[in-house]
């Protein structure tokens, strides 16, 4: 199975007029009615609508203290087949670009929505999947980098905000960025959709061994970082969002896992003993043994460079990086010695 950075989910979103919330309301309720689908009250203020799920789109009605809000909610794949794609993602292709739009079109033409230019990109899910052996080890293993600067761990398939208990969820691993709006998950599909009412045994079977890799976008970060300032939704700007999927998510995995072969502990010792003595080869040593003992290699990374000056914490990376040797170290009873990098198994360049 080859891996391709696209695009899973997207939002769109238009501004309009508080007093012409209501009646949006009742035309998506006469929608639903005659589609024969149900409706998700969120709050008095809040509902979402669902006529046009089975075709990839899911629509959301919301009112602000000085306006309201329409928001698709929209899987790629999905609106290209018009059926249900919980599995295969949207490929990065011009022609199925053009189909998806104008099937996204058709939707909003028949919900009376407008055009498609009347909405703005809020929020943009780029993703990768890429086939493993044991997606479980993966997520263990992301769990054990630890949690980087500037993130918290956070579990998004939990809606009860109310519950201050955190749930660690087995086959994922979730971060969300303090300050930006900015998200990055990595999880088990096939585990995920056994947790999904909707998803059929088929899709289960399907997603058997499947890593995902998720970088979520919101608005702030595709002007920030994508460079696209006008917001409205056009067909060449998605294209030009899926172009920079490679990039974005690179960027991604990077700052968030090491790079580098995980190795068992006995495993790593021995192929730092072939390197030349050096005081970054006894760093790294040190990284890789207090990750081991601390669980984190963030947390073991901030002890060590506490007594340590810019320079040296750069050049410790830069060794880490040419060893290839990844500080996070494979259990002693998983019985191997090794497994690619999340880098390598995403197929993206070093």
């Amino acid at each position: 199975m080859g891996v391709y950075h696209t695009i899973h989910t997207l939002e769109l979103q238009r501004k309009i007029p508080l007093g012409e919330v209501s009646r949006w309301r009742g035309r998506l309720y006469e929608l639903s009615e005659r589609y024969g689908t149900g409706v998700y009250s969120k709050s008095k203020d809040e509902q979402e609508f669902y006529m046009y799920a089975q075709k990839g789109v899911t629509i959301n009605l919301r009112a602000a203290v000085n306006c309201g809000f329409i928001k698709l909610t929209i899987n790629l794949n999905s609106v290209l087949y018009a059926e249900p794609q919980r599995v295969v993602l949207f490929c990065p292709d011009k022609n199925y670009l053009g189909i998806f739009d104008r099937n996204l079109r058709e939707i909003l033409r028949d919900a009376g929505l407008g055009g498609a230019e009347e909405f703005e990109f809020s929020r943009v899910d780029f993703s990768a999947n890429a086939k493993v052996d044991d997606p479980l080890a993966y997520i263990a293993l992301a769990r054990k980098s630890g949690v980087p600067n500037g993130y918290q761990e956070t579990y998004p398939r939990f809606d009860n905000k109310k519950r201050n208990k955190p749930i660690k969820y087995a086959y994922s691993f979730d971060l969300t960025h303090n300050r930006e709006d900015y998200a990055v998950t990595l999880y088990s599909k096939a585990d995920q959709l056994k947790d999904d009412r909707n998803a059929e045994l088929r899709d289960i079977q399907d997603a058997q061994g499947l890593l995902r890799f998720e970088a979520k976008y919101g608005a702030p970060m595709l002007k920030t970082y994508i460079g696209m300032h006008d917001l409205h939704y056009s067909k060449e700007k998605l294209y030009d969002l899926l172009s920079a999927s490679p990039s974005v998510l690179r960027r991604a995995m990077c700052s968030c896992f090491p790079e580098g072969t995980y190795y068992s502990l006995p495993a790593a010792r021995k192929r730092l003993d072939r390197a030349a003595q050096s005081k970054q080869r006894e760093r790294l040593l040190k990284w890789i043994e207090e990750t081991s003992r601390m669980n984190s290699a963030c947390k073991a990374r901030r002890k060590l460079c506490e007594g340590l000056s810019f320079s040296q914490r750069a050049a410790l990376m830069q060794f880490q990086r040419e060893s290839a040797i990844n500080p996070v170290t494979i259990g002693r009873d998983w019985k191997r010695q090794s497994l690619p990098s999340l880098q390598e198994v995403f197929k993206f360049e070093t």
